[in-house]
Parts: structure tokens; C-alpha cells; sequence
């Protein structure tokens, strides 16, 4: 009897500290929003870190109170343009934008973006928007005749936000870090709102 409870006790702690210990943990956003160029250097997909110095990096941010970087072309999807994050002096707070190229002949392209509130601990998506004929278009009624014109749905819009989320941001600091991606992503995901 002793054995069973004793069993049963640790097989309740094991699930305990697989299911409640991550929330009480830093996720990979935390980190980075922490620790801004200093946990981003080990990042080879980043460009502007290793052709900067350190130094610089952060009195820039103190200077200007806002710096960013951005991730290398070539480690991006040929429909991706661009993927920036954004660092603030007077928070931890990051703002994740990625340019997705809808046509390159029409020169349209798809913005979105999204913040992780440190404090709150939230990864919040933003409203998306179209660029194109040198105009900005934010209405929905618009973005939606943009993204039927090029095929894409709302679904869609959702995997670019996840592949720019978890697929290069997640995906390139926790292969840097030596973290689990899987543990990391699952962390993540729980912070989305």
C-alpha cells in the first residue's frame, strides 16, 4: 500500500512539474526581451548584431529609446521580405514585424505584426494591414479584397504570423541556446491572446 501512494505521489509531482513548472519559468520571449543584443549575438540569423558592436547596439537603444534588428534574407521563406524585432529602452517589451510579399510585380505586400508584453507576459498579434500601389490600406473590407485577389484567407494570414512567431524567432534563439524548441513553443503558445 505505502509503495502505491508513494508511486502515485511521484508520478503526481512528475506531472506537476511538466504541466505547471514551464508557467513559472522565463519563455523564450521573456529572455530575449531580457536580455535584448546580449542573448541575440549567439543568433546567427540575425544581421545587424554581428556586423555591430555590443556597446554600440545598446547606446543606440538608450539614445533613440527604440532598436532593432532584423533577420537575414536568406534564412527567411522567398515570400518573406522582411522579420524585425523591435527592443525598447524603458521596457522589456518586443515587437515582432515581418513584411510577406503578396506580389512582387504589383509590388503588394502583407504587414504583420505582434507584441509580447512583458510585464503581462502576453504575446498579442496585431491588426494586419496591405501595402500596395503606394498606398496603406487598414480597413477590412480592403484587406480582405487583397487577400482573395492573391488567394490567401484568413487561415492564411494566421500561418505567417505562426511561422514568423515560432518558425524563425522560437526556432533560431532555442537552436542557439541549445533550448527545446517543443517545451519553448508550448510555453508560448500560452501566452497568446
Amino acid at each position: 500500500m505505502y509503495k502505491k501512494v508513494l508511486k502515485a505521489l511521484i508520478g503526481l509531482l512528475c506531472l506537476c512539474s511538466i504541466f505547471v513548472i514551464p508557467f513559472f519559468t522565463p519563455n523564450v520571449m521573456d529572455e530575449i526581451g531580457k536580455w535584448k543584443i546580449h542573448c541575440l549575438v549567439q543568433v546567427p540569423e540575425i544581421e545587424a548584431i554581428h556586423d555591430d558592436n555590443e556597446s554600440d547596439w545598446m547606446l543606440a537603444l538608450e539614445t533613440f529609446g527604440v532598436k532593432w534588428v532584423d533577420y537575414r534574407e536568406e534564412y527567411l521563406r522567398e515570400d518573406i521580405s522582411k522579420i524585425s524585432l523591435s527592443f525598447f529602452d524603458d521596457n522589456n517589451d518586443i515587437d515582432i514585424d515581418a513584411l510577406i510579399i503578396l506580389s512582387e510585380a504589383d509590388k503588394v505586400y502583407m504587414y504583420i505584426a505582434a507584441h509580447y508584453d512583458y510585464e503581462k507576459k502576453e504575446l498579442l498579434y496585431k491588426p494586419v494591414y496591405i501595402m500596395g500601389n503606394e498606398e496603406i490600406y487598414e480597413d477590412e473590407k480592403t484587406i480582405d479584397e487583397y487577400l482573395n485577389r492573391y488567394g490567401l484567407t484568413g487561415k492564411d494570414v494566421q500561418e505567417y504570423q505562426k511561422y514568423v512567431i515560432y518558425d524563425v524567432v522560437v526556432k533560431t534563439w532555442t537552436k542557439a541556446h541549445r533550448e527545446s524548441y517543443w517545451l519553448e513553443r508550448w510555453k508560448l503558445k500560452h501566452r497568446e491572446r
